[in-house]
């Protein structure tokens, strides 16, 4: 009998591309609800950023909701969200293929909002620097801030080492099988980078925000290192066996069936992401 090809790598592919469209995309379009939500207007919406009409005297809100308006709401849930994925991942009973996309969609989350406080809290850039500009009279407010999303940042990214390398073990069954290890790495981790590193390059390229001078290349280049956690977690999985645990839990291989459904989805979603929400959608 004919042994059926291994199109696991396929399915990973089109689980990535969809988890990868609902942590950007959703990550500006939380700013957008946010400014809604304050009162303020929403000029464009791009996956690269979004441009507030700013009808609101930020100044005049209280810190809080000064940080939330200003750009900081938007990591925020991101990391609450990837809290509730996680959650799930742990707690409900999920096929195969369904667990492998909310395991990418969890690390995308987590990157994006424990990636974005490293950003702001060390650099003074991406949502926090517009966060920063606008607290100017609190200055002192501004350092704790630094100081705290620093720290936040620093050890959110490394955790996230860890995590995604616990979650690994879900598809591995002999964890001292080297080659399995490589594999499950690649498909479930690495092949996150590969796809979200160049597509957020891209994105970044023909956005709006980009085109007026407002986004460099360079911060671009700096915002989309967010995604390094994908590729320690290759690592930890695959090649330095980082804290393996002592005892299976593995529960089921990589689905090796082809779903092409989910590959066309990803495909299409992605599309969508560079030719609508790259270039902007404007309001009047």
């Amino acid at each position: 009998m004919e042994q059926k090809k291994d199109l696991s790598l396929l399915n990973c592919i089109g689980t990535a591309m969809l988890a990868i469209f609902f942590t950007i995309p959703v990550h500006e379009f939380f700013h957008m609800l946010t400014d809604i939500a304050y009162g303020d207007g929403v000029l464009c919406f791009s996956a690269g950023a979004v441009q507030p009409a700013e009808l609101i005297d930020y100044t005049s809100l209280p810190i809080f909701h000064r940080i939330m308006v200003c750009g900081g709401s938007a990591s925020i849930i991101n990391v609450i969200v990837g809290f509730i994925l996680m959650i799930i991942i742990f707690k409900v009973k999920m096929r195969p293929l369904l667990r492998v996309f909310m395991i990418q969609l969890m690390g995308g989350h987590f990157c994006t909002g424990v990636g974005y406080f490293l950003v702001g809290g060390i650099f003074g850039a991406g949502d926090w620097g517009r966060v920063y500009s606008n607290m100017i009279d609190s200055p002192g407010t501004i350092t704790v801030l630094r100081i705290t999303l620093s720290i936040l940042g620093s050890v959110g990214i490394v955790a996230l080492f860890f995590l995604l390398n616990y979650m690994s073990y879900y598809f591995i069954e002999d964890k001292t099988n080297l080659k399995e290890r490589v594999s499950v790495g690649f498909k479930l981790h690495l092949i996150m980078l590969i796809i979200g590193f160049p597509l957020g390059l891209g994105v970044t390229a023909i956005s709006p925000a980009c085109k007026s001078g407002e986004l460099s290349m360079l911060l671009g280049l700096l915002y989309n290192m967010m995604w390094i956690p994908f590729f320690w977690a290759f690592m930890f999985t695959g090649v330095m066996k980082t804290l393996p645990p002592k005892e299976s839990r593995f529960l089921y291989k990589l689905p090796e069936k082809p779903n092409y459904i989910v590959f066309v989805t990803g495909v299409i979603v992605i599309l969508i992401d560079i030719f609508v929400f790259g270039p902007g959608i404007w309001f009047d």
